[in-house]
């Protein structure tokens, strides 16, 4: 089975991210997948998400289609109106509407191997220990004048902490709910499960921001399931293939592109759609 798997197009970010998107789904055709993946981060308008997906679904991509969303298609900024709670559902059903099978909301099975997911969230546990600034400064999403726009446009029901747990607790009962049914899980989230995966700078505010990438909870489910063998992921936009402990983990991420890449856009897009085979 081959696997293809890509995130963070912010298509609603610059010109180039929106023009980089026939490229992706041209890499992803030539790619002859068994299943592709989308790590989230598409964008923040729901009809602009809603048009990407489709656009995937329209294409010569004839294999099954998953999607996990990011923490900026969960934002409100353009949806004032409604909370991230209520968007979060909202995408589940444009995901199903456009061709897409939204991982978030229950598991896939192919071919004996399972598909779990969920877009994950930070409760600041990758924080560098080399710093000592309190909870409530990371609370803030604050510091030196920079701000981590979750703040301002990620509208949940609950601390940090709690929608880390929430989230971390859907991925544990996908799991439990599948195990017994197939002989290996590939595992998707849009936040980093692990902090072997964070790349800290030695400066601030870059590793304060780091606090935010994701979970030790979210890596330590992984790891204690046998049959995870993958987690896939976004949100860091720093490609990424390594080993931790017995999981592969991958991050392939188009990211943002203020500047052309040093490379024509469709070698680019290809780049930033990692295959591999199980």
């Amino acid at each position: 089975m081959k696997i293809g798997v890509t995130s963070d197009l912010h298509t609603d970010v610059t010109p180039l991210n929106k023009q980089i998107l026939p490229h992706i789904i041209e890499a992803a055709e030539n790619a002859a997948l068994d299943v592709f993946i989308l790590a989230g981060d598409l964008s923040p308008n729901l009809f602009e998400l809603a048009q990407i997906l489709i656009a995937f679904t329209e294409s010569d991509l004839n294999c099954p289609k998953l999607f996990v969303p990011g923490n900026h298609d969960i934002w409100v900024s353009e949806h004032p109106d409604i909370t991230s709670e209520q968007k979060y559902d909202t995408i589940t059903m444009v995901c199903r509407e456009s061709g897409f099978h939204p991982l978030d909301a229950a598991p896939f099975v192919k071919n004996g191997v399972g598909f779990c997911g969920t877009i994950g969230w930070y409760d600041y546990s990758f924080r560098h220990d080399r710093y000592n600034f309190s909870e409530e400064t990371y609370a803030s999403k604050k510091l030196m004048g920079s701000v981590w726009n979750d703040s301002n446009y990620a509208k949940w029901d609950g601390t940090d902490s709690e929608i880390a747990r929430r989230f971390e607790n859907k991925l544990r009962q996908q799991i439990c709910s599948i195990k017994d049914a197939v002989s290996q899980i590939i595992v998707t989230t849009h936040h980093v499960p692990f902090q072997e995966c964070v790349h800290f700078r030695g400066k601030l505010p870059w590793d304060f921001f780091s606090a935010y990438m994701g979970s030790q909870g979210l890596g330590k489910l992984c790891l204690e399931e046998h049959l995870v063998t993958h987690t896939l992921f976004g949100h860091t936009h720093v490609p990424i293939r390594q080993q931790v402990g017995a999981i592969t983990a991958i991050c392939s991420p188009i990211g943002y592109l203020h500047e052309s890449p040093a490379c024509d856009l469709s070698v680019y897009a290809q780049e930033r759609l990692t295959c591999f085979e199980i």
